[in-house]
C-alpha cells in the first residue's frame, strides 16, 4: 500500500509545476517537537528563531498543519527581522481544517485553507501536488513547511522536500514527548542528503538536501557570504 502511494504521489507531482519546499521542523534531544503536557512555547535559541523568521521572509509562501494552528495559534509572519525587501508578508497556507477563531483567519492578513470543505483533492500526502499545484497558480514559487510532524511526513512521504533544515535544541521534553516520526533515515528515504550542520546558539542544526540545491546557511544566519 505504501509503495502504491508512493507511485501515486511521484507521478502526480510529475504534472505539477514545480514550487521550491523547504522544510524546518525543530526537536528536542529525542526527537520530539512538543510535550502536551505543558502549554506550547518556543524552545530553540533566538538565533535559531531569528533564522526562521529570515527564512519566512524569503519565501513566497509558509504552510503548516491546522493542528499546529490549534496548538500554537501562530501568526507565521515576519517580526523578529526587518521586511524588507519584501513589500508584503508571506502568503499564510493551512492543510486543514483551521479553528474558526484563530488569529491568522482574523489579522486581516491572506491565508489560503486547504480542507475537505474547500474542495481538496485527497487526503495527506496524495493532496499536495494539487495543493502545490494551487500555489504555484497564486505565484509561490518557494514554500516554507514549518509543522507540525504529520505535515512533514507528507511531504517527506511525496517526496517534495528539496530543503530540510533540522533544529535540535539542547531540551528534553519529559511530560508528554510527541515524537516527530522524522529519523535521518526518514531523509534519505524521501531523497534527501545530508549538506552540512553547524551550531546555531547551542542549536545543533542540520540541512539536508535534494541534488543541487544551495542549503542557505548566508540567508538563515545573516552572513555577509553564503556558505
Amino acid at each position: 500500500m505504501r509503495a502504491l502511494l508512493a507511485l501515486a504521489t511521484a507521478t502526480a507531482a510529475l504534472t505539477a509545476p514545480h514550487v521550491e519546499v523547504t522544510l524546518k521542523i525543530a526537536l528536542d534531544r529525542n526527537g520530539a517537537v512538543d510535550d502536551l503536557g505543558d502549554k506550547a512555547e518556543r524552545f530553540t535559541s533566538p538565533a535559531s528563531l531569528d533564522a526562521v523568521h529570515r527564512l519566512r521572509r524569503h519565501c513566497d509562501a509558509v504552510l503548516v498543519g491546522a493542528s499546529t494552528v490549534a496548538r500554537d495559534d501562530p501568526s507565521l509572519t515576519v517580526r523578529r527581522v526587518p521586511l524588507a525587501p519584501r513589500t508584503a508578508q508571506p502568503l499564510r497556507v493551512v492543510l486543514g481544517r483551521a479553528p474558526a477563531d484563530a488569529g491568522l483567519l482574523q489579522d486581516g492578513l491572506e491565508t489560503v485553507v486547504f480542507s475537505k470543505d474547500d474542495g481538496l483533492d485527497g487526503a495527506g500526502a496524495a493532496a499536495l501536488p494539487g495543493v502545490l499545484r494551487e500555489l504555484h497558480r497564486r505565484g509561490v514559487r518557494h514554500l516554507m513547511v514549518e509543522g507540525g510532524p504529520q505535515t512533514a511526513r507528507y511531504f517527506l512521504e511525496a517526496e517534495l522536500v528539496d530543503r530540510a533544515i533540522v533544529v535540535r535544541a539542547p531540551v528534553a521534553f519529559a511530560d508528554k514527548p510527541v515524537p516527530s516520526g522524522i529519523t535521518a533515515a526518514t531523509l534519505r528515504n524521501a531523497g534527501l542528503s545530508f549538506h552540512s550542520r553547524r551550531d546555531v546558539s547551542g542549536d545543533d542544526t542540520h540541512i539536508w538536501t535534494r541534488g543541487a540545491h544551495a542549503p542557505l546557511w548566508g540567508m538563515l544566519l545573516d552572513e555577509e557570504e553564503p556558505a
